[in-house]
């Protein structure tokens, strides 16, 4: 989820789009998010172990209510809760099935979250500015700080930035209102959060996964890794696909997320509205698979493995589910009249079929349970799931999977 300075309201993607952004603008010290005591329990023991509809094979356990749609990441589900009753700040918290691990306050004016890797370890990196809790008096200095997953502690940080993530690990100062337009880019080196030296490079960063950076230049592309520099592959190495024109170069739109973990989707054109859109590695440049359709949803990861599900429209109206894996290719493909991906984790995919819940394998595709239940929005990898409530948009429940 990514939110910026200036109180400006974003309709928040887990695949970040450039909504009505506000710019942050450096200068100047003394900000940064920081671990505090977590206070009131924020998950609270359910009275009831009932399913209440909640799809097959978990068993509530507690509750939680957060303004931010969950994510999850390594061992916990991430939250934040907005500022109320006297409390000025923003406050993201680290939950799961066990309890609350941990709460890192923030300024609420000019903020953002990534998450990442730093060394291998899944983290989450929090933004921070030195604005009034007011929303008045200008913005001198935006910063970003890393913090694991698992317990809340500072990994690296605080390094200024200028602005917003515009695509994982990448903050740029950018223009207010809808803009289609990238930003020059600083970007962070996900182990270290030293800014990257991009200057012997040519292009704008357009994305950065766990390390990993995409710059672009027209249709001039290249991937570098962020700690040396190195580079990882260019446009210029790529296979035309045989279904392209012959003319066509590659793209790069964020049509597809830009977020879509480990791989990268670029678009062959020619011009026009004809496009081969390909799914690729993104740290090696291989050739992964090619994305069947228009995208339609938000790409799923799932963390443990690293494979992405997206769902594309045909012509005709019906949908095709993928699921790509970096170093491996396509693992499978499923058509269907609708479909709608909701979590990945602990080996199953949870989606929406024409219109009813699956549990479906994730080596396979295959379907192993489905009827009409809730689905999971996310899923960890020991299997928790965080279930939505009936009874409030910001409620969720937490289960374990039954044994």
């Amino acid at each position: 989820m990514y939110k910026h300075c200036s109180w400006v309201m974003v309709i928040a993607l887990s695949a970040p789009a450039l909504l009505l952004l506000s710019a942050c603008s450096g200068g100047g010290s003394g900000a940064g998010a920081r671990q505090v005591e977590v206070g009131d329990p924020l998950t609270r023991a359910v009275s009831s172990a009932g399913g209440d509809g909640y799809f097959p094979g978990f068993r509530p356990v507690s509750t939680v209510s957060v303004d931010s749609a969950p994510q999850g990441s390594g061992s916990a589900f991430t939250g934040s809760v907005f500022p109320a009753a006297g409390r000025e700040n923003l406050s993201f918290y680290g939950f799961n099935s066990s309890g609350t691990r941990w709460r890192i306050d923030t300024n609420p004016s000019c903020v953002g979250t990534v998450l990442t890797s730093v060394n291998g370890e899944p983290s989450i990196v929090i933004l921070d500015s030195d604005a009034r809790t007011d929303g008045k008096g200008p913005v001198s200095v935006t910063v970003a700080t890393a913090f694991a997953v698992d317990d809340g502690e500072t990994l690296w940080g605080p390094t200024e930035v200028p602005g917003p993530s515009t695509g994982g690990l990448i903050f740029a100062n950018t223009p207010k209102g809808l803009t289609a337009e990238k930003a020059p880019g600083t970007v962070l080196d996900a182990d270290t959060g030293a800014v990257v030296d991009l200057n012997a490079r040519p292009g704008t960063a357009l994305y950065e996964h766990h390390g990993t950076v995409l710059l672009g230049d027209g249709p001039a592309l290249t991937a570098i890794d962020a700690g040396s520099g190195r580079l990882l592959w260019s446009s210029s190495d790529l296979r035309r696909p045989p279904a392209a024109d012959p003319e066509a170069h590659v793209v790069f739109r964020g049509s597809y997320g830009p977020s879509s973990g480990g791989v990268v989707v670029l678009e062959w054109t020619a011009g026009g509205d004809s496009s081969v859109p390909v799914v690729y590695d993104l740290q090696t440049g291989k050739e992964l698979a090619q994305a069947s359709g228009t995208p339609a949803g938000i790409a799923r990861v799932d963390g443990a493995t690293g494979t992405v599900l997206f769902t594309a429209r045909q012509a005709s109206g019906d949908h095709v589910l993928q699921a790509v894996r970096p170093g491996t290719g396509l693992l499978w493909s499923k058509a269907a009249k609708d479909a709608e991906v909701f979590a990945a984790g602990h080996g199953a995919v949870y989606a929406r079929l024409d219109g009813t819940s699956a549990r479906m394998d994730l080596e396979s595709g295959a379907v192993l349970e489905s009827g009409q239940f809730v689905l999971p929005e996310a899923v960890l990898a020991d299997g928790s799931a965080l279930f939505p409530t009936r009874e409030s948009s910001t409620g969720y429940v937490l289960a374990k999977p039954e044994p």
